[in-house]
């Protein structure tokens, strides 16, 4: 596996993981939970996640993975 194809499916992870914390945060509600999680945890989780997915993207130049 070549190292950009490595960053691309990393950056894709991590925003499908950031995108499903999301929808588990609105699914939990205030004070609810999902799988153990609670909303609070969840945002959080979502809100790392697609911080630490931006840096790998910015990092991509004319990547024939993506084809960005």
């Amino acid at each position: 596996m070549d190292k950009r194809h490595f960053k691309c499916l990393l950056w894709k992870g991590l925003w499908l993981l950031g995108a499903l914390s999301l929808v588990g945060a609105w699914i939990a509600g205030e004070n609810g939970q999902v799988m153990g999680l609670g909303a609070q945890h969840l945002f959080w989780d979502a809100l790392v996640l697609a911080a630490l997915s931006i840096p790998i993207k910015l990092d991509c130049h004319s990547c024939s993975v993506c084809q960005a």
